[in-house]
């Protein structure tokens, strides 16, 4: 391979008695000249690399399989309608829906304000000419939401740095967080604040003083509280309830950070899933001005994870997971009962609440996106995409023991019926296993946006694999795949793939695997430890760098889930060791695709530059290592025509590399 020629710096750093070169170093300066040059140069060798014939016939063929099918998402309500997130084309337009779920109007466009995306459009209660537009600044670090009179169609201020806002259901104040982080020092702290629209002041409700990687904010929808988190990592929190009629606040966790979770208010009580004693959840009532201590146990640990829930019809419902998959459970006078959903496998989230009832929207491997509305007694379909049926698919769950300490790890298969055993069946596996985030059954891929059902109805075979640092069994699922665990996850994806060839399902030159962020984190990391055993690897918007990532903008907020290289010799020993980058090694690959934005604030696209250069410089096979760099891309897989076409590429490539 004929790859652009990227020079290398002699940098060398010694952490802990232990030299580490570091030849590319210098791709870190994003906007140097030289840097720009090198990008281009990538950018042009996997433009030449495609048949540009047959990536236009790809995403035509992309765009006629998706038509006319629409998702919304974030919805709440609008007058005698909605406010809706449509998702198409890798891009998000803020609409008005009627109360049939049609739409009425575009009130954001796509990229209708200049650098900016709009993600979700909150309309404040006690005025509905009030909005608030939240989103991101193309290359800032956190997100905004602009505060808007859609009357006047004026901007009346701008919230910065924030990660979660919510309009009070009382009165014209606009609630946000916002978080301030310093990768120098390693510290990050947040607050409350609350815009007043009648007199243009913005107060500050709430100051934390400990560390926090961010703060969050939601409001009961009793009408009375505002319900604040502050997050010292992605699972443990410090909780404090702060009273609109009476500015009353009080940390009900009493300065502890622990594992919970708001369920929503009822009856002067606060309900709460706590995993600080329990791996699956327990349920809690707190009495309105007491604290967490006096909490009574409403529902004990169960056979389901527990995973949020809502109040309706004064029951209380909770959002479970069994066996990754979707329960939801009725609570009602000691008593608990099912509430059924369309399929036994599938995924339901809560995206908004009206009046009467709640709104869920539904999927599974073979069920497009679907919205469904529950009151308390039916669970009807209001919005739905017209899906072919798939009678003959076989959708099944399977264990494969981690080859680092045995554990079964679950994982799901989707294959037609029929399929023989022969070795020769292409496979595509998809993985995350971080950050206590659950990946649940789905109709597309995460990261290609691959079409499972059509996948597997051309022949193929689909894999989700349920890692450890997920959180799909519990706190100890999520804690056995972070820190001084994080190899596990690795292991576990490893157990699956070897079980599936060891099963004769297929053999390791008919495997692609996907993963993005903290799964492209995991797709460098497989490759680099058994490149042997895959291919063809999708990486997008990887960690690679596991020994620099602390000091990037969000660093602060990472090291609570990788841990920090700085910190000890042990813990910078254990993260060298599978740092994908520093384990490049003159070895065979298989073919990888690497993908990356210029405007990622979330993993700065060094990352997958100074990996794609080291596995070009290394690579001993003709397989290819392609670097794709999205100009305006930020932690995905671009917008519009861009995001067609890197799809097209990602889908393309691994179906060049596996021989379809």
């Amino acid at each position: 391979m004929n790859y652009p020629k990227c020079k290398k710096v002699d940098v060398t750093e010694t952490f802990f008695g232990t030299a580490l070169e570091d030849p590319y170093a210098w791709l870190k300066a994003a906007k140097d000249l030289e840097v720009l040059d090198w990008v281009r140069q990538e950018n042009e060798y996997t433009d030449a690399w495609f048949d540009q014939k047959e990536i236009e016939e790809k995403i035509r063929q992309l765009k006629e399989a998706a038509g006319e099918k629409v998702t919304y998402r974030s919805i709440s309500p609008w007058g005698q309608g909605y406010a809706a997130t449509r998702i198409e084309d890798g891009c998000y337009s803020l609409v008005r829906l009627n109360a049939d779920m049609k739409e009425e109007a575009v009130i954001v466009g796509q990229k209708q304000i200049e650098g900016f995306t709009a993600f979700e459009l909150k309309v404040c209660p006690a005025d509905d000419s009030k909005i608030a537009i939240y989103g991101l600044y193309e290359g800032a670090a956190r997100p905004a939401a602009l505060i808007v009179d859609m009357q006047e169609k004026k901007v009346l201020a701008k919230a910065e740095n924030t990660f979660s806002c919510t309009w009070s259901r009382t009165a014209p104040v606009f609630y946000y967080s916002d978080t301030i982080s310093d990768a120098a020092t390693q510290q990050s702290r947040s607050r409350v604040l609350g815009y007043q629209v009648l007199t243009g002041e913005t107060v500050c409700i709430y100051e934390d003083t400990e560390y926090s990687v961010f703060g969050t904010v939601e409001t009961s929808t009793d009408n009375r509280f505002l319900m604040m988190q502050m997050q010292s990592d992605y699972s443990h929190t410090r909780f404090i309830v702060y009273e609109e009629a009476t500015g009353q606040t009080m940390e009900i966790t009493e300065g502890r950070s622990i594992e919970i979770q708001y369920i929503d208010s009822m009856q002067n009580q606060h309900f709460f899933i706590s995993k600080e004693s329990s791996s699956f959840g327990e349920v809690l009532a707190v009495e309105n001005g007491q604290r967490l201590s006096a909490a009574k146990v409403v529902r004990p640990e169960g056979k389901e994870v527990l995973d949020g829930g809502f109040v309706l019809g004064e029951k209380l419902y909770l959002m479970a997971m069994a066996d990754v998959r979707t329960r939801i459970l009725c609570i009602e006078d000691g008593r608990e009962s099912i509430v059924a959903l369309p399929e036994e496998i599938g995924t339901a989230g809560i995206i908004g609440r009206f009046a009467e009832g709640i709104l869920l929207q539904f999927e599974s491997f073979t069920c497009r996106p679907m919205t469904l509305a529950f009151d308390g007694v039916q669970m009807r379909v209001v919005h739905s995409e017209k899906a072919a049926e798939h009678p003959d698919f076989v959708v099944e769950q399977r264990f494969a023991p981690s080859v680092g300490d045995g554990r079964q790890i679950p994982y799901f298969m989707v294959y037609k019926k029929g399929t023989l055993l022969n070795s020769q069946n292409p496979v595509w596996m998809y993985g995350y296993g971080g950050y206590n985030s659950a990946m649940l059954p789905g109709h597309k891929e995460a990261v290609s946006g691959l079409d499972i059902a059509g996948w597997v109805e051309k022949g193929g075979i689909y894999v989700l694999c349920s890692l450890r640092g997920g959180n799909e069994y519990g706190t100890s699922w999520h804690e056995e795949g972070m820190g001084m665990k994080k190899k596990n996850c690795y292991y576990d994806f490893i157990g699956i793939t070897e079980q599936i060839i060891r099963d004769g399902w297929t053999a390791p030159e008919h495997i692609a695997i996907s993963g993005c962020s903290n799964g492209g984190l995991l797709m460098s990391a497989l490759v680099t430890m058994r490149p042997d055993l895959f291919g063809c690897v999708i990486d997008s918007v990887p960690h690679t760098d596991m020994i620099h990532f602390a000091e990037d903008d969000r660093g602060p907020m990472y090291i609570t889930e990788y841990g920090n290289p700085r910190e000890s010799k042990e813990m910078f020993e254990y993260m060298l060791s599978y740092s994908p980058y520093h384990n490049v090694k003159k070895v065979p690959y298989p073919s990888i695709y690497i993908q990356t934005g210029e405007c990622d604030n979330n993993v700065p696209p060094y990352h997958g530059k100074k990996f794609a250069a080291r596995m070009q410089e290394c690579n001993q096979s003709e397989n290819p290592v392609l670097l794709r760099v999205l100009a305006k891309g930020s932690h995905d897989r671009g917008s519009g025509e861009v995001y067609w076409r890197t799809i097209a590429e990602m889908q393309l490539f691994a179906e060049k590399a596996l021989g379809l």
